[in-house]
């Protein structure tokens, strides 16, 4: 009777160790690809940051360019008939 309750002590550590190794196999494949993805989202994330401030700085160029003098001698030039 005793050697039965070893050899199922033995079948489960077996078992288990299966699992195990299988678990840590799956969750090593499963970390890789979460960080493929976060390396994606990194390199997305610093283009568009870039994209941002180039933005900003056209931006800061048109305000810049277009002060409210500027803009009505502009457009008084378009419309005919009106004077200076």
């Amino acid at each position: 009777m005793e050697m039965t309750e070893v050899l199922h002590a033995n079948i489960f550590f077996i078992i288990a160790s299966v699992g195990v190794v299988l678990f840590i196999i799956i969750t090593s494949l499963i970390l890789y690809h979460v960080l493929k993805v976060v390396r994606a989202v990194r390199r997305i994330v610093e283009r568009v940051e870039r994209g941002s401030e180039v933005l900003a700085e056209d931006i800061e160029d048109i305000r810049h360019n277009l002060n409210p003098t500027r803009l009505i001698g502009f457009i008084m030039s378009i419309i005919p008939g009106i004077k200076r």
